[in-house]
């Protein structure tokens, strides 16, 4: 009788010693922690800004950063999904917090600089020999960049390797030619001020023939689609 007591007892000692474990186990569990970035976000992100899909991407790159607020990477994508939607202040913004927080020499700082200065929201701090005619000249040289669509509003599309061609007016003799990207996107860098025509063909009947006017060391942006094109505006009518 006693042993079996004896026994009965020591069952219960275990059962409460089991129950005293497991009850300080999940009391000194760890909290939930914070959800971590989400490394699909900068997946996605860089996938929509390479289909130019530039909403998209930059809602990515806006979630992304409430979780790593940190990121020089984060806020250079964004920063670049901005500028593409003329959102210039949101744009303004990521590329100079690029510029004072990220790596100094890095290419993302020296891009995000680079834009800043050309879009007037930084002063090139850059100098120049008074007798260095080549970098006075490169200081003066402007840029036209922008997109080629087929059609306006949502159902537009990017006209890919599309033939541009940038002719100074009239006739002398400064030509810039290039071919869009995968996305429609064109820049042509390093333009000399001057009055020029914007088209797509050189003889015939071109798609778009407007003209520019570039001014020393501006950055123009320019769109061409349906709204623009000769149908619409003509800007050389005697070119027929």
């Amino acid at each position: 009788m006693t042993t079996t007591v004896q026994r009965s007892r020591g069952a219960g000692r275990r059962w409460v010693l089991a129950a005293l474990v497991l009850l300080t186990a999940a009391c000194t569990a760890p909290p939930n922690q914070t959800p971590g970035p989400r490394a699909d976000d900068d997946r996605l992100a860089r996938l929509a800004m390479d289909r130019g899909d530039y909403t998209a991407a930059a809602d990515l790159y806006r979630r992304a950063l409430e979780r790593v607020p940190e990121n020089a990477s984060l806020h250079y994508g964004l920063a670049v999904a901005a500028s593409h939607l003329d959102l210039r202040a949101e744009a303004v913004r990521e590329f100079e917090w690029v510029v004072q927080r990220g790596e100094a020499g890095a290419g993302d700082v020296e891009a995000a600089r680079s834009w800043l200065v050309k879009a007037g929201a930084l002063q090139s701090t850059r100098q120049v020999p008074p007798d260095d005619e080549g970098a006075r000249a490169s200081l003066a040289s402007a840029t036209i960049e922008g997109r080629v669509v087929s059609n306006p509003g949502a159902d537009s599309a990017p006209m890919k390797r599309q033939l541009l061609f940038l002719v100074e007016q009239p006739g002398r003799g400064r030509h810039y030619r290039l071919r869009t990207d995968e996305d429609g996107q064109f820049r042509f860098a390093d333009v000399a001020p001057g009055i020029y025509e914007l088209s797509d063909r050189v003889s015939g009947s071109p798609m778009w023939r407007l003209r520019v006017d570039v001014q020393p060391g501006q950055i123009v942006f320019l769109d061409l689609g349906a709204d623009n094109s000769t149908k619409v505006r003509d800007d050389f009518p005697d070119r027929h």
